[in-house]
């Protein structure tokens, strides 16, 4: 099993979650601390708009998927692992106390990304 947090179009009630559905075990909601949030829209490169999560100040709020092991693949192909995002591990904080999972850092540039000081982002 994995635990993947997921902060953007991957949890529950947005555009891609679909594609974990079918690897979920279980949900649990949480934070990240020394990370700041931002808002890509739709452009050029970008079919629709997502979130990026950078290190920085701030609070980042999400959900940690507990995934069955064959779900990384599929979540590095989407996330463009190494060229768009990087997947590393990161403490999470939920009600249940701290866990370590796996998170995308956003790789690329933040020039017209909108900030999202509350660390939410809602598609």
């Amino acid at each position: 099993m994995e635990r993947v947090f997921v902060y953007g179009t991957l949890k529950r009630g947005e555009r891609n979650h679909g594609l974990v559905a079918p690897y979920l075990l279980r949900v649990l909601p949480g934070w990240v601390e020394g990370f700041s949030l931002f808002a890509l829209e739709a452009g050029e490169g970008r079919p629709y708009p997502y979130p990026a999560m950078v290190p920085g100040g701030g609070r980042v709020f999400g959900e940690v998927l507990f995934l069955k092991e064959e779900a990384l693949p599929l979540l590095d192909e989407l996330e463009e692992e190494g060229r768009e995002y990087r997947r590393v591990r990161v403490r999470v904080e939920t009600e249940e106390g701290p866990l370590e999972a796996w998170a995308y850092l956003y790789l690329e540039g933040l020039e017209g990304a909108r900030p999202l000081p509350e660390g939410v982002w809602r598609g």
